[in-house]
């Protein structure tokens, strides 16, 4: 009689820095005048702040609520799995942290090509979305359609709006194609200053 050994499917798990969380994120589109204004004052603030010598800034900007958050929509998070897998597939397990710190995400779900193409949601005891934030850094062109198609299945949910605050811009997510170009640009400059 022959023996089979299977070997246990290995779990994809996935990290992201605790100062990456939320600073690409998913808002409703009515958050987007906030969004605008918020990211007006930021870059204006960046601007005026900038040390002299070149090593940062000399301040810290802290960046106000938008007045309608995610969780204002009372979204279920177990419906967001079957809108999003079709397009990017789902870690088992998700771990945050920083330096050499790491922790097990316990309300934490993601899906993703990779750590650099991957969107994340996290929830309250009540299994309401709260935030849903992502990892955009892939350059490669299916992971960039994958990610555009993803968020434009999201944005058919509700109509919402993508803010990434460190580049300085928001877009509609139902506009796939404005999203996946604002997404080129900025993966490459990126890549341009990283050459440099």
């Amino acid at each position: 009689m022959r023996h089979f050994f299977h070997r246990k499917k290995r779990q994809r798990e996935i990290y992201f820095h605790e100062d990456d969380y939320c600073q690409q994120q998913l808002l409703p589109r009515d958050a987007s005048a906030h969004a605008q204004s918020e990211i007006k004052k930021i870059k204006e603030f960046s601007d005026a702040h900038r040390d002299p010598n070149g090593y940062g800034w000399t301040d810290i900007y802290v960046r106000q609520e938008a007045p309608l958050e995610f969780h204002t929509l009372a979204i279920k998070k177990d419906i967001i799995g079957p809108i999003i897998s079709p397009y990017l597939p789902p870690y088992d397990v998700v771990y945050t942290g920083y330096s050499s710190h790491r922790e097990l995400c316990k309300q934490t779900a993601a899906w993703g090509t990779s750590d650099c193409c991957a969107v994340f949601i996290d929830w309250d005891k009540d299994g309401i979305v709260a935030n849903i934030w992502t990892e955009l850094f892939e350059q490669d062109e299916v992971a960039i359609q994958a990610a555009t198609h993803a968020f434009a299945a999201l944005g058919r949910l509700h109509p919402l709006v993508f803010v990434d605050w460190a580049w300085n811009y928001t877009c509609d997510v139902s506009d796939e194609s404005a999203f996946a170009s604002l997404l080129r640009d900025k993966l490459k400059t990126i890549s341009d200053n990283t050459r440099h």
